[in-house]
């Protein structure tokens, strides 16, 4: 199914324009991210996606989760509805690639707590089609994963996570990140905060995707 999404279009330029796609948290909507582009660089496509499963309580959802999936560090129930998912975001980001006639080689994606663990799935299982991995303050769990986190190597990733962060607590997850910086290019920022992102989260982001800007 195509997904709704937001889109700021790159300043115009002879080469191909390289573009970041946006994944909102559980409960929230395409607009929420987006509300970053004015912070991010003009050679960028900016793409916001809106997630399928709409809540009752309004807002929208990438998977069906409840609380006890995180407390219990676990997402191996979860592993169909993730893929399929992913599988309907894979669809979407290549018909943007072709219809907006971006970079295919210049792609990041960022995501927001639920949407961080889309993003780390996509970065880490399909990451031939990825060339930046932004997750912020989500859940990642080897469960959801094809591969053991060791398996993983070379991937160019930015993350970030608050300490006092009460909806994905930082204690689950900040093991496996560890373990995926021995084998790839990866910034673990943590910042006294929250689940939220800082004013100090997006400076250090912003400079970090202009770092890493492709050659």
């Amino acid at each position: 199914m195509d997904l709704d999404f937001l889109i700021r279009r790159a300043k115009e330029s002879e080469e191909k324009a390289g573009c970041i796609f946006m994944f909102h948290g559980y409960g929230s909507n395409k607009e929420d991210l987006f509300s970053l582009e004015q912070y991010l660089p003009e050679s960028q496509t900016i793409i916001s996606l809106e997630a399928p499963l709409k809540l009752p309580f309004g807002g929208f959802s990438w998977f069906d989760i409840d609380y006890s999936d995180v407390i219990e560090n676990n997402l191996d129930k979860r592993y169909n509805e993730i893929n399929e998912s992913i599988e309907n975001l894979l669809n979407n980001i290549d018909k943007h690639i072709v219809n907006e006639n971006l970079n295919k080689d210049d792609i990041t994606i960022l995501g927001f707590s639920q949407g961080g663990s889309i993003c780390w799935k996509l970065g880490l299982d399909y990451s031939s089609k990825f060339r930046r991995v932004i997750p912020i303050s989500s859940f990642i769990h080897p469960s959801y994963l094809n591969n053991d986190l060791d398996f993983y190597r070379e991937l160019l990733i930015y993350c970030s996570h608050g300490t006092q962060d009460e909806v994905i607590p930082i204690g689950l997850v900040e093991d496996y990140i560890k373990s995926l910086i021995k084998k790839n290019n990866l910034i673990f920022e943590k910042f006294e905060s929250g689940h939220t992102i800082t004013q100090k989260n997006l400076v250090n982001l912003t400079n970090w995707i202009e770092k890493t800007k492709f050659n």
